[in-house]
């Protein structure tokens, strides 16, 4: 009998015939949860099965929260494309919440459009399919709640926009992004990120018949701000994060001084002047601020005003300062001491040549991050006291190790460029790179050690460095590793958040304990 029941058993496992059954059987939540765990092409290709699984991979909300779509320009069924996509999104656009378009245009046809070729994919071609795509939009726009566009082409972000009345994050990427009324109708956007490649980012409050398609020219305007004669914000209010990378800025755009609850600011890869962002002082609720690469020639006056500021990034952001002009390390004085809360500062190649004296007596710092300078040295300081991060380069490290042993919660330290190491001689000892040695393995809380790259290039390392890793690589608690600068996980707002709380935990078990005794 078992015999005979293990033969019938085994059949039915080897035979197709049953196993397609069972598929069949499946109830529809079972098989949509199997459905779900296909690529989105074969997602789609499985309505295509049968009726019943048509039915489940329309039905089933769960299988398109997340949708994407590439294409290539130029591609003669492109419209054709847009215009199946738009119809297969029609009974399943509910249940889609995050999308993603990725459109991107083949070099020889850039070039052609450039040289003002004529090519079968013309302006007009461009528009229709753009069309499309804003239709779709619309369908998805009770729901839809992430939005993420690459377009080869002029992107008006206009009244299209004003119809996504669920979205909370943004990003935009075009050639050039023109801003009319309507993005700033949208109540639920807390995250918004543009990057306006080849012109620079514009702002138009204009009302003249504002088209849906992309494209189309706008001329720039440097207020915008929507607040005189009644016009509508071109930025939504209540906007926490924006991101503004690399859109050809040389002053802050006057509608973000209606954000009244802006946290945080990123300003990279711009031509900033510092003279003219006497605007950031407005946005006194900025807790994070980052001007990476944007080759000031100061810093920026306003950046004294911004006394919530947390976090300040701005690396490669600075010129040689020339003669007349103040010092970087006074500069920092002046301005950068006045923020007393401030827990994350990177000036990595900012030009300074000393130590800054007010940073030195920052209690708030959390993590600093001071490589690629001329500073040969670091000073003991009371910002040592919560220091958990820092980031110095090789000849600090050699020349002033000893200070890191008043740093008692100090986890993680990447040691950067060589530079010119002046003092080689002095440390190529055994005994001095035993001393380094010793800090850095005896240290009661260090935990990492890093050692950055970029782009895959490593450091060159002298001997005298070589054999400190050498030395603490046999350390058990030390992890020693090389990564890429994207690798080192900079510490951003949240994580200095968790350390406050992860530092007030005590103090509050101190007090508890103080009022019941």
């Amino acid at each position: 009998m078992n015999e005979t029941l293990i033969t019938k058993l085994c059949n039915a496992h080897l035979s197709p015939e049953p196993a397609a059954a069972d598929i069949m059987s499946l109830p529809d939540d079972v098989l949509a949860t199997v459905i779900a765990l296909l690529p989105q092409r074969q997602k789609a290709q499985a309505s295509l099965v049968c009726r019943r699984w048509a039915y489940v991979t329309r039905t089933a909300a769960a299988l398109w929260e997340t949708v994407e779509l590439s294409l290539k320009l130029p591609d003669p069924g492109i419209l054709e494309r847009t215009e199946c996509f738009l119809s297969w999104l029609i009974p399943r656009a509910a249940a889609v919440e995050k999308l993603g378009i990725l459109a991107t245009r083949e070099s020889a046809a850039a070039a052609a459009t450039a040289a003002g070729a004529s090519t079968a994919f013309g302006p007009l071609h461009l528009q229709l399919v753009w069309s499309n795509l804003v239709s779709a939009l619309t369908l998805m726009g009770p729901t839809l709640r992430h939005v993420t566009i690459e377009w080869p082409d002029d992107l008006q972000l206009s009244a299209w926009v004003a119809t996504l009345v669920a979205l909370e994050s943004g990003s935009f990427t075009a050639p050039r992004i023109t801003i009319r009324p309507g993005l700033g109708s949208l109540a639920a956007l807390k995250d918004l990120r543009l990057r306006s490649s080849k012109k620079p980012l514009a702002f138009s409050p204009s009302h003249a018949s504002p088209s849906v398609l992309a494209g189309g020219a706008a001329s720039p305007s440097r207020g915008g701000g929507g607040a005189a004669g009644g016009l509508p914000p071109l930025l939504p209010v209540q906007l926490l994060k924006l991101r503004m990378e690399g859109c050809h800025l040389t002053e802050l755009p006057a509608p973000l001084t209606r954000l009244s609850c802006l946290e945080d600011l990123v300003l990279s890869d711009n031509n900033l002047q510092a003279a003219r962002l006497m605007m950031l002082s407005r946005l006194t609720t900025l807790q994070q601020l980052t001007m990476m690469g944007c080759n000031m020639q100061c810093l920026p006056p306003a950046l004294a005003h911004l006394k919530q500021l947390r976090v300040l990034y701005l690396d490669m952001g600075i010129q040689a300062p020339a003669p007349e002009v103040l010092p970087m390390h006074r500069q920092c004085d002046v301005l950068l001491g006045p923020l007393e809360r401030l827990g994350i500062l990177s000036m990595g190649a900012c030009h300074l040549q000393a130590f800054p004296a007010e940073l030195a007596a920052n209690t708030s710092l959390r993590a600093l991050y001071l490589d690629d300078n001329c500073l040969t040295s670091i000073p003991p300081g009371s910002y040592l006291e919560g220091l958990r991060v820092l980031g110095i380069d090789w000849r600090v490290l050699l020349n002033s190790h000893s200070v890191l042993r008043c740093a008692p919660s100090l986890t993680k330290l990447c040691l950067m460029s060589m530079g010119k190491l002046e003092t080689e001689a002095a440390v190529s000892t055994e005994a001095d790179v035993a001393a380094v040695v010793s800090t850095l393995t005896e240290h009661p809380s260090l935990q990492q050690v890093l050692l950055p790259s970029l782009d895959g290039h490593r450091s060159q390392l002298y001997i005298a460095a070589l054999n400190v890793l050498i030395g603490i690589s046999a350390a058990p608690h030390l992890t020693v590793k090389a990564v890429t600068y994207h690798g080192i996980c900079n510490e951003w707002l949240d994580w200095l958040r968790e350390t406050d709380a992860a530092d007030a935990r005590p103090k509050q078990r101190l007090k508890a304990k103080q009022r019941r005794g």
